[in-house]
């Protein structure tokens, strides 16, 4: 229960209880005027003379049996009161013992930092081929030059040591292991596609794709050297 909820229930039992001990404490109205009575005791009626004149004796004490009455039900209030506040008592507790309750819970939680995992060296095999895949992509016919130098880089990539997943192709493999360094990747995806395009399609391409393959290609090799400029520096750091 939320504290606005509690305050609610609390105050709404001191209402009932408040509006219950006015009720009982109230003296009763009487909605249907009785007749005035003389000094005597008896009912006197206005304008009418009576014929014959009588004494009474009655008594002027309390009416028998009001006092017990209101303080039954005066007694009756109060336990309804005693029990409406108890509830609202045990609510409260039990929002109390919620709230301690989930302090604990949070005490308890150790926040870990979040694992920074290094890349792996990047092999001289990716750099030194570097001019021999773009020789292999001007080479031939596009769709040959194309499949070439994405074969070469696949090869390239199996010298990392890196493992391959039993449910990767060999292209996926390559662009994941590829894309473990800081490359530009939507590059290293453009690469992958117009491999895949060159090997498995039937329309012919043209000096086009060539051009992008061989353009995709200068922008890996430029990132892979940049990469391997740099381990040096983040060594010394790490040392």
């Amino acid at each position: 229960m939320s504290r606005r909820g509690l305050w609610l229930v609390l105050g709404a039992g001191t209402v009932v209880v408040l509006a219950l001990l006015v009720a009982a404490l109230s003296a009763p109205v009487e909605l249907v005027s009785r007749p005035r009575s003389d000094a005597t005791g008896t009912p006197r009626l206005e304008g009418v003379l009576p014929s014959v004149t009588t004494t009474t004796a009655t008594s002027t004490g309390p009416p028998v049996g009001t006092g017990g009455e209101m303080s039954g039900l005066v007694w009756a209030v109060i336990g309804i009161g005693l029990v409406v506040l108890g509830t609202a008592a045990l609510v409260l507790v039990a929002w109390l013992l919620s709230l301690l309750l989930g302090r604990l819970r949070r005490s308890r939680i150790t926040r870990h930092r979040s694992a920074v995992f290094a890349s792996p060296p990047l092999p001289d095999e990716l750099v030194e081929t570097a001019e021999r895949r773009m020789a292999l992509v001007e080479s031939g016919d596009p769709r040959n030059g194309i499949v070439a130098a994405w074969l070469d880089l696949e090869v390239s990539a199996a010298t990392t040591g890196l493992p391959r997943d039993p449910a990767e192709t060999s292209t996926e493999y390559t662009s994941r292991v590829i894309g473990t360094w800081d490359v530009d990747r939507v590059r290293l995806a453009e690469l992958a596609a117009l491999y895949r395009e060159a090997r498995f399609s039937t329309h012919p391409l043209g000096e086009q794709q060539r051009r992008r393959a061989a353009s995709a290609l200068e922008v890996l090799h430029r990132d892979l050297a940049r990469v391997v400029a740099r381990e040096p520096e983040d060594a010394g750091g790490r040392v």
